[in-house]
């Protein structure tokens, strides 16, 4: 048997173990990272891994993979907004990968839509997975493959939460029955002995019985204790960069002292069934002392929630009408979450039955349930809140100049800055703005802000984030010398510097819109909020639009719906438009370049993103039916190759131009169907060339081919001779 045609019972033996050690490097993703349903991806693996077994033709492997990508996609991120069957979730699907091929030349990876990087995650696995097809197929070896494995679990189990006990025991297994099946396939293939069924059941019946004894002694022995100390306690005894706790990630009153790091905690805080995507607000906060955030005290207001309200933030055009969201709570913190921005119709808290009574914080915005001193607070269980999904238009926005805050009070809590903030604090934001601003607006100062936080500078991450020393400013210490943290870092960092220009800001909590999930039981989609969606971010006043959102943490993208211009939506959507869709909220966020900005640029991604998000139905069309054309021209290349190989070589003038043109007729013989079976000599298959077709042609071009190989001179044939018969020949091949 010669090598690389083992037994096909062996051969997916070996895959099988192999998937078994590949499943250990999916399985911690999960716990240590913010990927969720990577059942997925391991399905997604399974199937990849199968159809390397099975051997089949990548003209299947191909197709079956982007399938499946695409269905996965669209059950991941798409589902809760639109139909499979509709063209919008394509569009959207396009428009994602348009967002993240543009982000990835620009080096934004913070940028990276969820849908990108997910697709990313999906070719990785499609390369692993065919590594692992190289590695049994044509190496036949997993030891290095093993030992990869082990060295990242028992990295991942010591410095990460991820348990890797169970992982060891598994690769124990695993590694045992990989190393003994690619023994016994070198018994087969590589020494010589002749395969049998018998032999081989001999063998793998040994096989199982030492691994199932070692793994019952290795449970059974008495374990020491460790020897060395834990490293990580250790590194992070002697760093002075980490404080003295960590805490869980999640939704806290108290953000006097903010830093340190978190632990993830995908606890459902609430989920939410809302036609309109969107962040959910808690409160705000205003006085920043350096170390934290503090409330103010101000006014509150009571009302009845079958009220019809309407708090309000947004003082622009009021063109989209009211959606309804229902929320069921899981953990109830004694406050509302609710849409940002806010413009609230109508709050609904356990029912129509009982209306309670509310209350509502000017100066933190904060919404809870009213109760007396002497009475029990009912916990809230769902909430039904009718809103309105503003629509910030950038040509509104960028009217607002400063001058137009002149009459706003300089001791104003949305100004204050501690006395304490270096003034180098200062000097970075207006150095940010003379450099990056594209105009003397308000909006485009605020913008270059945001987007010097959203650069490269700054890495966004929940670990190895210090807390300020007693002498440092929280944002100074961000901003200059560890340039590491998370959303509070960045949130706390663009108000502070959009304070030092004279722009009022107000620091915001709350959540994330969450992971959009399917109900099969109910038919229809909610999004699904948990602690990990626990989240900081800044809002603006502009005097003639009020409290904008803006994103400046890196990942995160913003959820609120921006447009260039009211006439520009007018002419996009109907007059009969109702309420605003995900679909618009998605697509309607223009860039950067979009603002002004990059007409000198000579090679300007931008605009040609926003070409296939305009056009991705002719651009997809184009592509399909170039891609047919390549295929029906691949398909008939037996009629016009060969035409095309006779013309080429009558002009080439390389003095190895016959060995070429002899390798070149050889692989349209084989294309034509006469193959060389394995063994066979050149003469041999000359001969049957020969036979097949009725010349003599074919042997008297073997014949010089051999000479030339064998005897070692440069001399070239003379193509005049041999040109003739090697065209004779080649066009024989003409399907």
């Amino acid at each position: 048997m010669m090598r690389n045609q083992m037994n096909p019972g062996v051969r997916l033996l070996l895959f099988f173990f192999a998937f078994l050690l590949f499943l250990e490097w999916l399985r911690p993703v999960e716990e240590i990272t913010d990927t969720s349903n990577i059942g997925f991806f391991m399905v997604y693996a399974a199937l990849l891994v199968a159809l390397y077994a099975c051997s089949v033709s990548w003209k299947w492997v191909v197709p079956v993979s982007f399938f499946y990508i695409g269905v996965g996609l669209y059950i991941l991120h798409y589902h809760a907004i639109t139909m499979m069957g509709e063209e919008a979730w394509l569009g959207l699907l396009f428009a994602d990968l348009a967002d993240g091929i543009r982000d990835s030349f620009m080096g934004d990876w913070g940028g990276l839509t969820p849908g990108f990087r997910t697709f990313l995650f999906f070719l990785v696995v499609w390369m692993l997975c065919y590594l692992l097809h190289y590695w049994v197929m044509v190496k036949q070896r997993l030891f290095l493959f093993l030992f990869l494995t082990f060295l990242y679990v028992t990295v991942l189990d010591t410095f990460t939460p991820y348990d890797g006990d169970g992982a060891i025991v598994r690769l124990v297994i695993c590694g045992f029955a990989v190393l003994g099946a690619l023994a016994l396939i070198r018994l087969f293939t590589q020494d010589g002995l002749p395969y049998s069924a018998r032999k081989a059941g001999i063998w793998v019946s040994a096989l199982a019985g030492m691994i199932a004894i070692s793994v019952l002694i290795g449970f059974s022995a008495p374990k020491p204790q460790a020897i060395w100390p834990d490293p990580v306690s250790f590194i992070k005894s002697t760093s002075e960069k980490y404080g003295a706790d960590r805490k869980r990630i999640g939704y806290g009153e108290n953000d006097q002292k903010l830093g340190g790091d978190f632990i993830g905690d995908d606890s459902v805080v609430f989920k939410a069934e809302t036609p309109v995507r969107t962040n959910w607000k808690i409160e705000h906060k205003t006085l920043y002392t350096g170390k934290g955030w503090e409330n103010s005290r101000g006014a509150q207001t009571a009302f009845y929630e079958d009220e019809n309200v309407r708090l309000f933030d947004y003082l622009g055009e009021r063109k989209n009408e009211a959606v309804t969201a229902e929320l069921d709570i899981e953990i109830d913190h004694g406050h509302i979450p609710y849409p940002d921005p806010m413009y609230i119709e109508k709050i609904i808290v356990n029912g129509e039955m009982y209306p309670q009574e509310l209350l509502y914080s000017e100066t933190t915005s904060r919404i809870v349930p009213l109760h007396r001193d002497d009475a029990e607070r009912d916990k809230i269980e769902d909430v039904s809140i009718t809103f309105m999904s503003p629509t910030f238009y950038l040509d509104v926005l960028r009217e607002n100049k400063m001058e137009d805050y002149k009459g706003l009070d300089e001791n104003s809590e949305y100004l204050q800055l501690p006395s304490s903030l270096p003034s180098r604090v200062r000097d970075l934001a207006y150095e940010i703005v003379s450099e990056d601003a594209e105009s003397d607006s308000v909006y485009d100062q605020v913008k270059a802000i945001e987007e010097y936080l959203r650069g490269e500078r700054f890495t966004y991450s929940q670990a190895g984030v210090p807390y300020p020393s007693e002498e440092q400013d929280y944002v100074d210490q961000f901003l200059f010398e560890t340039n590491i943290g998370y959303c509070d870092n960045f949130s706390t960092s663009m108000v502070v510097l959009v304070r030092s220009l004279g722009i009022p800001v107000r620091w915001v909590k709350g959540y994330t819109a969450g992971l959009s999930m399917y109900d099969s039981e109910a038919g229809g989609s909610y999004y699904e909020v948990t602690n990990n969606n626990a989240h900081s971010w800044p809002e603006v006043f502009f005097p003639s639009t009020g409290w904008v959102p803006f994103e400046p943490t890196k990942g995160f993208n913003p959820e609120a719906r921006f447009i260039e211009t009211f006439e520009q939506e007018e002419q996009e959507e109907p007059e009969s438009a109702e309420a605003d869709t995900p679909d618009q909220d998605r697509a309607a966020v223009p860039e950067r370049a979009d603002e002004g900005g990059g007409a000198d640029n000579s090679f300007d991604i931008t605009s040609i993103v926003n070409f296939l998000k305009d056009s991705w139905k002719a651009v997809a069309g184009t592509v399909l039916a170039l891609g047919v054309v390549a295929a029906v021209i691949y398909w008939l290349r037996g009629k016009w190759a060969p035409r095309l190989w006779v013309f080429y070589y009558k002009r080439s003038k390389s003095e190895e131009k016959f060995v070429q043109a002899y390798v070149r007729l050889l692989g349209e013989l084989k294309r034509f169907g006469i193959k060389r079976e394995e063994g066979q000599t050149l003469r041999e298959y000359a001969r049957y060339v020969d036979q097949f077709f009725g010349t003599a042609e074919m042997g008297k071009l073997t014949a010089e081919y051999e000479r030339i190989l064998y005897s070692g001179t440069s001399a070239a044939p003379d193509w005049n001779e041999y040109g003739s018969k090697w065209e004779k020949m080649i066009l024989k091949t003409i399907a």
